[in-house]
């Protein structure tokens, strides 16, 4: 049992394992958009570098514009030097007609809105 514990620390330590890739996650304002392409200029916000970044069509937001704030995703392709992406997630595109998770309608329900009588006068629970 010691012998194994031992090669298993040995091995660690030279290196024999190797290392797992992983995505990186970027913040970054958008300074512009190339739907046909699926390329997107991004000022990543940590270090104020600018990134060209490669994205599926079908990842990318109808709604993204210049100058909103994304979260992407991804790797940095060695070759090309922009970040190949794997998800990417717009901030601040719900808008206030969307409840995505249903936060505002159980709040408002409280309150009178949404069909619920509210919890003044005595009507609560």
């Amino acid at each position: 049992m010691r012998a194994i514990l031992f090669f298993l620390i040995l091995a660690a330590a030279n290196g024999l394992f190797s290392p797992v890739s992983a995505e990186d996650l970027f913040a970054g304002r958008v300074l512009s958009v190339d739907r046909e392409t699926g390329k997107l200029t991004v000022e990543i916000m940590d270090d104020g570098k600018t990134m060209d970044v490669i994205i599926p069509s079908e990842l990318l937001p109808k709604s993204l514009l210049p100058g909103n704030v994304i979260r992407v995703w991804g790797e940095i392709n060695q070759e090309t030097g922009a970040l190949d992406v794997t998800n990417m997630q717009a901030l601040g595109q719900t808008g206030y007609g969307q409840d995505q998770t249903g936060v505002r309608r159980r709040i408002g329900k409280s309150s009178g809105q949404y069909g619920g009588r509210g919890g003044s006068k005595g009507r609560g629970r």
